[in-house]
């Protein structure tokens, strides 16, 4: 499979909605990059007090299996290499608001109707699958390394969009990993852009564009989704109700990416 380049730039450019590009050491003054470490997040959590939902595999097209820990045993494991288990879109933001202050997204701020923090911890081999966020997101990387793969939503018809429901997005059937072209031809006419993003790098992800992510290394990653003025209209609103509905049990109770059911029947959520 062929993959072409990103294209790279200097600075966030808010007039560019349409294509993907990455700023190299975007994060190179933020006090997160220069101070983070898995040491200094187990440390937020000292008395152990606080439980996580971890996940297991590709979570868009497997098995779906949520694992509740403490976030200082979590994060104890990635340290020592034994997990495979991923944080992903964590409100590790809401859970420590001081690290608000650990971050710079000023401009975001300024430029955007609403916007959302989010963090993504976890091991070596961890991986998002493919998915279109309804949001414009710039993805941030604290430490570790990982690998994006896009796809412009000009191939949604070939990305096979799943009927599971997750907030905020469209996730697809399509697994790199496991890539089964038989069952998803029309995937293999994608023009697919490849890049990894290092210590301090940030994407920009325009809204509707797919994404699949694999850590290289045990990697944490901040992304911070925003809305502006149409978008919040068209894709906030409509998606905040969905997600109310959601929670109540009224759409799709069953068939989402964001809740499972433990052994006693009761419905969990997974961050």
């Amino acid at each position: 499979m062929k993959y072409i380049d990103i294209e790279t730039n200097d600075k966030l450019d808010f007039r560019i909605e349409d294509k993907p590009y990455v700023i190299r050491q975007y994060a190179k003054d933020w006090h997160a990059y220069n101070n983070w470490s898995f040491d200094f997040l187990k440390n937020l959590d000292p008395e152990q007090k606080m439980n996580v939902n971890t996940v297991i595999g590709n979570l868009y097209t497997g098995e779906k299996k949520f694992i509740s820990v403490k976030l200082k045993e979590y994060i104890e494991k990635i340290i020592s290499s034994d997990t495979n288990e991923y944080l992903t879109t964590f409100h590790l933001f809401n859970k420590f608001p001081i690290l608000k202050k650990h971050i710079n997204f000023k401009n975001i701020k300024k430029n955007s109707i609403i916007h959302s923090l989010l963090a993504w911890i976890g091991p070596k081999s961890t991986i998002t699958g493919f998915h279109a966020d309804w949001s414009e997101n710039i993805n941030v990387q604290i430490r570790g390394s990982k690998t994006f793969y896009l796809v412009s939503p000009k191939s949604n018809k070939n990305m096979y969009p799943s009927p599971t429901y997750e907030r905020f997005s469209t996730a697809s059937l399509v697994d790199m990993k496991n890539l089964d072209i038989k069952k998803f031809p029309l995937f293999a006419e994608c023009k697919i852009i490849k890049t990894v993003l290092k210590p301090g790098d940030a994407i920009y992800l325009p809204r509707g564009w797919w994404h699949y992510v694999e850590s290289l290394e045990p990697s944490i990653n901040v992304s911070i989704h925003y809305w502006k003025l149409g978008s919040f209209f068209r894709d906030f609103l409509g998606g905040l109700s969905k997600m109310f509905l959601h929670n109540l049990g009224l759409y799709k109770k069953k068939d989402c990416a964001c809740h499972n059911y433990n052994d006693k029947g009761k419905r969990i959520v997974r961050a």
